[in-house]
């Protein structure tokens, strides 16, 4: 033992030996001072001249402090006070690793011993190697710092520089952020803790905000006259780029001189020099063209099944990074994406479909499989050939190589919005030229380029008799692009078909789907639509509207064979376009969808500027109260209340007992992070303890311990449904000893009230107790229990306190014991607690007299509840929504529909089934409920049936033109 601690004494000693002695070496080693370079390391022929000349630039080590190149890294904190964090604890072998990596540094003079207010934690991150990178905490740090700006280089910008080169090197420097200084005045904020001491640095680490930017700018000094004719940098990686060996060796030397006269040192193992084939940024470089990275190609053909959010976002974002190689890639990774969508929780499970798994293989496989993309070749024109369907556009740009064969260079596809689906085929088709002219702007601007499309209209686009506003827009923008656009039938047209197709929704027709849709066109002919006969010679009106028509003649006009209305806006005659029936209810929704799903007041206001048709105003609330997302959205009835209340017997002291948790608290020293609360219903005594877990354990433990023991078995636990107090081991230990499990109904916490109202004062008191130590919370629990206990109740007038024992508490401060004075009176709260009877008798009368309180109170508190309700009551086969509470920030705030298949009037609870047959596991509380208003105008609603959901989006689909016409 003893000789354990001399040697850790020893090394402890020789660690602060080297921090007492820091000595004043020259900043940077000159030539004669460096190391040589290494050896064991294979150098291409071309190369070993070139290394041997540079030898300074290639260092085993970094020679010490950077020398001054004009640019300086600030931690711009503002204000902001000092920050220090404590160590975080680390094991023997971190520990020995920790005392040896701040050896080195200090020997590197790259640290110092600091006494600095600001302090980080440190830690190891494992590498690949088995070895350990020290890092540093600089959270805290980070989040007072403003952050600065300096563009990284676009990576596809970078390899789009690649055309007709043969010979690369890459050049990767040591250490690259210990090569900058920090400003002198902030080397204090670098401080880390350690149990070894505190020390701060005097190059630049790792982890800092800023850090990127600012190294990005000093390579882009160093290399500026380089960059973009033969080297590109991105952070630390260099590439140097020619057509031949002559060349490269004279661009690399140039490189090289650059590096030498900044003083930057590069790692020469890491170094690849004269390659006709390297990596580079995740991507393999060669003459042939670029690909995907081996190493990160087998990382995704090795990526297993992803079980949550947060991994499916790790997989798609790694996958398109090379989304440019993989055609349609929008298409293949669509039923991933509909997964990370929203704000779920990262951690939060994910239900895997098969079309996921397909999606998953298919990516994979496509990786795989990649193809070589060709660099572009700026004197050479580009192709580029598109495709729409139904559900998204495709493209892929391609050139003509020096074999006269065409080759790929990118391939770029786009999911159509839920509008943009409903365009006509024609509009779909120019807006893939769009979006492909947008995506490769800066291959095609101010160059000759060809436009091939299996749709032949497009070839006429420019004369298009009076196209509609989006048209014109978007011929405008296509005419800067200056297009040569070429039909290519589809036979001939694959890849960008296939880039474009993808499976759209399953449409089966059956003979019910096609009811809603004869019902549609029926409706069409009603009453309403007599305007329209404004537009035919007088001699073909039909007879049953003739004096409806003389009459309102004055108010209409018809232009272009279109139907006007005159109407006053602002003290002025404007014309509106009169709508047919068969258009007012997509127009209706189109526009209501279009503003943010607004209001009837904002719809109206905006709609009767352009349109009209009789009946304008009610139609439109009607339709807008039967909008899906406007019902599920609401935020209507979350406190109003349609059922009775329904007071809860006063049960006998200490024989019911309400249970609830309060939580996820912060985490103490001690491991707790939840609250176990209990309320005994008579006498509001409280009860509380701080656990570690919310198991159903835990609540058997607190009941014996807490509740059996000190005042025996129970008759009655009331809980709320939480999977904890459902648990089988807390059922089997309830039922072992003849304990009733009462239930609340799903998220109706009012039956709950009595412990709910406890929790938020114990919550607030802990706030309050626990200020500036929020992770000792636990230790104040007991005495948040005892002013729970002494407080006095509001119906009553008595303390928990006093009903459990019949006399008040002694408080600090206390000098004369209460007392209690005997009258044969009926009690009253203020002469029991100044009265002296034997103290079963006081005992008894109080809890009478706080029972029939407690009656009374409940009485008055129903009746007033009952004056404001508003009852509701569903019979079987009803169609109701059910308010969703556990949901995220934008999700909808009521869920279904669901049908009605049972009922429990006496309680206003009721069983539910969703549209696809599955049965809602828990009764829900009518409270929870709304019901469904659906437009009778124009039959079932589309969502609410799904059969005739796909029979209207058919018939949309077969209006759009019509419909965007109107529109705009």
């Amino acid at each position: 033992m003893e000789s354990k601690t001399s040697s850790s004494e020893s090394k402890t000693s020789s660690l602060e030996s080297k921090t007492s002695s820091l000595k004043s070496k020259t900043p940077w080693a000159t030539s004669s001072e460096k190391s040589c370079s290494p050896t064991n390391i294979t150098i291409p022929a071309p190369a070993e001249s070139l290394v041997k000349e540079f030898d300074y630039v290639f260092q085993d080590v970094l020679p010490g402090l950077p020398p001054d190149r004009g640019i300086e890294h600030v931690i711009d904190t503002g204000d902001a006070d000092p920050i220090s964090r404590p160590p975080y604890k680390m094991s023997p072998l971190e520990l020995a690793e920790l005392r040896q990596q701040i050896t080195e540094l200090l020997d590197l003079r790259l640290i110092r011993p600091s006494s600095s207010p600001w302090g980080a934690p440190v830690l190891f991150v494992h590498k690949k190697d088995g070895s350990m990178r020290l890092c540093i905490d600089y959270r805290a740090v980070n989040r007072v710092t403003r952050r600065h700006s300096h563009p990284l280089p676009c990576i596809d910008e970078c390899l789009e520089q690649l055309h007709g080169t043969k010979y690369y090197s890459s050049i990767d420097l040591k250490s690259g952020y210990h090569q900058l200084k920090i400003k002198e005045d902030d080397i204090p904020k670098t401080a880390f803790n350690t149990c070894y001491g505190s020390f701060e640095w005097l190059v630049l680490p790792f982890g800092l905000m800023n850090a990127p930017p600012v190294f990005q700018k000093t390579m882009n000094s160093v290399l500026g006259d380089c960059l973009d004719k033969f080297a590109m940098v991105y952070l630390d990686d260099i590439l140097i780029y020619s057509k031949t060996k002559e060349d490269h060796y004279r661009h690399l030397r140039h490189v090289l001189e650059k590096l030498c006269g900044a003083k930057l040192i590069a790692n020469l193992k890491k170094c690849e020099l004269f390659k006709t084939e390297l990596e580079f940024v995740g991507f393999q470089v060669s003459a042939a063209g670029i690909l995907p990275s081996k190493k990160k190609v087998k990382a995704i053909q090795e990526w297993p099944v992803p079980t949550n959010v947060q991994e499916v976002r790790q997989f798609v974002g790694l996958a398109s990074h090379y989304h440019r190689f993989i055609k349609g890639f929008a298409s293949l990774a669509a039923p991933l994406t509909e997964l990370t969508k929203g704000t779920r929780a990262k951690k939060r499970a994910i239900v895997w479909k098969k079309d996921c798994q397909v999606a998953f293989e298919n990516l994979k496989k496509h990786m795989t499989a990649a193809p070589i993309l060709v660099p572009p070749n700026p004197d050479t024109p580009y192709i580029i050939e598109t495709d729409a369907s139904d559900y998204a556009v495709g493209a892929v740009l391609l050139q003509k190589g020096n074999d006269g064969q065409i080759h790929p260079l990118a391939f770029e596809s786009k999911k159509l919005s839920a509008a943009e689906r409903n365009y006509p085929a024609q509009e779909r088709e120019l807006l893939a030229i769009l979006h492909a002219l947008r995506t490769w702007r800066c291959f095609i601007d101010g160059r000759h380029y060809t436009v091939l499309s299996d749709h032949h209209p497009l070839k006429y686009f420019r004369s298009k008799i009076k196209p509609t506003p989006r048209l014109t827009r978007w011929i405008a923008e296509i005419e800067l692009y200056d297009p040569d656009i070429q039909y290519k039938p589809g036979r001939d047209n694959h890849v960008p078909d296939l880039l474009s197709r993808r499976d759209g929704p399953t449409c089966i027709t059956q003979e019910k789907s096609l009811e809603p849709e004869l019902l549609y066109a029926v409706k069409s002919i009603q009453e309403s639509d007599w305007p329209k006969f404004y537009a035919f010679d007088e001699d073909k009106r039909p007879g049953m509207y003739k004096d409806l028509l003389d009459k309102h003649k004055d108010k209409f006009v018809v232009r272009d064979n279109q139907v006007f209305r005159l109407v006053k806006i602002r003290d002025t005659i404007q014309q509106v376009r009169y709508v047919l029936f068969a258009r007012r209810t997509d127009l209706v929704q189109d526009f209501h969808k279009s503003v943010g799903h607004a209001g009837n007041l904002t719809v109206l206001y905006l709609m009767q500027k352009r349109w009209w048709w009789p009946g304008m105003r009610s139609d439109i609330q009607e339709w807008l109260r039967a909008c899906q997302q406007c019902q599920l959205a609401s935020n209507a009835d979350r406190r109003i209340h349609h059922a009775p209340m329904k007071p809860l017997n006063v049960p006998p002291v200490f024989s019911c007992w309400h249970l609830d948790f309060v939580g996820e608290l912060p985490t103490t020293i001690n491991g707790n992070h939840w609250l176990l609360v209990a309320v005994d219903y008579a006498t509001n005594w409280t009860i509380a303890r701080a656990v570690p877990d919310a198991t159903g354990e835990a609540i058997a433990n607190f009941i014996y311990e807490e509740i059996v023991l000190p005042f025996a078995c129970p008759a009655e636990i009331l809980t709320d449904r939480g999977a904890n107090f459902m648990s089988k081991v807390l059922n089997l230990y309830l039922g072992r000893l003849k304990i009733n499990h009462l239930l609340t109904s799903a998220w109706h916490s009012r039956t709950n009230s009595k412990v709910e109202r406890s929790n938020g004062i114990l919550k607030q008191m802990l706030r309050k107790y626990a200020h500036g130590q929020i992770h000792h919370w636990d230790q104040f629990v007991d005495p948040a229990v005892f002013a729970c206990r002494v407080r006095k109740h509001r119906t009553h007038g008595f303390s928990p306190y006093f009903l459990v024992y019949g006399v008040d508490p002694k408080l600090p401060g206390d000098v004369l014991p209460p007392f209690i004075q005997l009258t044969d009176q009926e009690p009253d709260p203020s002469l029991i607690v100044q009265g002296r009877v034997p103290e079963a008798r006081r005992l008894r009368e109080a809890r009478i007299l706080a029972e029939r309180k407690l009656k009374n109170n409940a009485a008055k508190d129903k009746a007033t509840w009952d004056a404001v309700l508003k009852p509701q009551i569903f019979s079987i086969g009803d169609h109701v929504l059910m308010r969703h509470e556990n949901k995220f920030s934008l999700e909808y705030n009521w869920k279904g529909p669901f049908k009605v298949i049972a009922t429990n009037i006496d309680t206003h609870i009721y069983k539910l089934q969703d549209l696809n047959g599955q049965v809602y596991s828990s009764w829900v509380h009518t409270d929870r409920l709304r019901p469904i208003h659906i437009n009778s105008s124009i039959g079932a609603a589309p969502w609410f049936d799904p059969t005739a959901a796909r029979a209207m989006e058919r018939q949309e689909l077969r209006n759009a033109g019509h419909l965007t016409m109107l529109f705009e």
